[in-house]
């Protein structure tokens, strides 16, 4: 038996913060492709079950012509296709899913615990999907039939009561649990693991991201990347003895042509925000923001005395804004006025 568990895709997500239009254009379809890879890997390997662990779409954002885009993709997977939904896109009455005629292999588990036996496989799949935002369930009744192979599939947070937590006997009872809801992969249990979200969707998903294969008859589980491009947090440490071109040549090194960068500027420079402007125009990456968190290397030989330089700096506020600017002009003044 072959199983692929996916989870996390969060199709028609709204990129919000500093991305501009045309990048969440890009990311959007990045969604799109990769899950239409992982569909076509699904073929390749024969795999008999297709798990999908919840938070498959952006319920604000998902129209009628993603809903076709998405069940198209479902209708070429040779597996049989299971679902459930999570917090962000919760099984309630408006839900789409429930206004159009499902392909033949596609399955969703409604709110309440249920499992669906595959018996040419010996096989049953539980799953429950949430009907809001915050759901809870109590499983502790539930008794597994051991004459088959159990296998759950659970959006849920382990660490937060508010998205239906699940107690650990309860998971260890299955022979594999397929988890959503943390964008990070990694195994809970010897028997339960989170796939992780099937591309990096913020700054905080660090890493490559994909899916997990099992293939019962191998006796593997494996991670398989799916992702074209990552969010990568740069750290680049800056001494005052750095020019521009170096301080460009050491940044522009570390970037990859697909990925998106937070670089986050460390050390001291007479210089900081003129490196900060210089960078924004000259580096060339596929998308970058920068964060400046280098200090401001003090003149500590000399002193102006110059009352009404001393005056004209005392204008200005302690702003961030007005701060940098009170240190710009008196680099300035040092350097026209007394020569420094």
């Amino acid at each position: 038996m072959k199983i692929i568990h996916a989870a996390d895709l969060h199709l028609k997500k709204f990129y919000k913060g500093k991305l501009p239009l045309e990048i969440s254009n890009i990311l959007l379809e990045d969604t799109w492709r990769a899950f239409r890879d992982v569909a076509n890997f699904s073929n390749e390997v024969n795999a008999d079950i297709f798990l999908i662990a919840g938070d498959l779409f952006e319920r604000e954002f998902f129209y009628l012509r993603d809903l076709r885009r998405f069940l198209n993709i479902i209708e070429g997977i040779k597996a049989k296709v299971f679902v459930v939904f999570g917090n962000h896109d919760y099984l309630s009455s408006d839900n789409l899913f429930l206004k159009v005629d499902l392909p033949e292999n596609l399955y969703i588990f409604n709110s309440e615990l249920d499992f669906y036996e595959l018996k040419d496989l010996n096989t049953r799949i539980y799953g429950i999907s949430y009907d809001n935002y915050n759901f809870k369930k109590d499983f502790s009744s539930v008794k597994l039939d051991k004459n088959f192979i159990n296998i759950g599939l659970f959006h849920s947070d382990l660490r937060d009561d508010r998205y239906m937590p699940l107690d650990e006997k309860f998971l260890r009872d299955f022979n594999y649990v397929a988890l959503g809801h943390i964008h990070k992969r990694g195994s809970i249990f010897s028997n339960a693991y989170y796939s992780g979200s099937l591309i990096p969707l913020s700054f905080k998903d660090d890493g490559e991201k994909g899916i997990i294969f099992l293939d019962d008859e191998k006796k593997i589980i494996e991670f398989k990347n799916f992702s074209k491009r990552k969010f990568v947090n740069l750290e680049i440490k800056i001494n005052k003895d750095m020019n521009f071109s170096e301080i460009l040549k050491n940044v522009q090194d570390k970037i990859s042509a697909e990925d998106l960068y937070r670089i986050i500027l460390k050390g001291s420079s007479h210089n900081r925000m003129e490196i900060e402007s210089f960078l924004r125009e000259n580096l060339s990456a596929f998308y970058f923001e920068i964060i400046n968190e280098m200090t401001e290397e003090k003149e500590l030989d000399y002193e102006i005395k110059d009352k009404y330089i001393l005056e004209l700096l005392d204008t200005f506020s302690n702003s961030d804004i007005e701060r940098d600017a009170r240190e710009i002009s008196k680099d300035y003044i040092l350097e026209q006025y007394y020569g420094i």
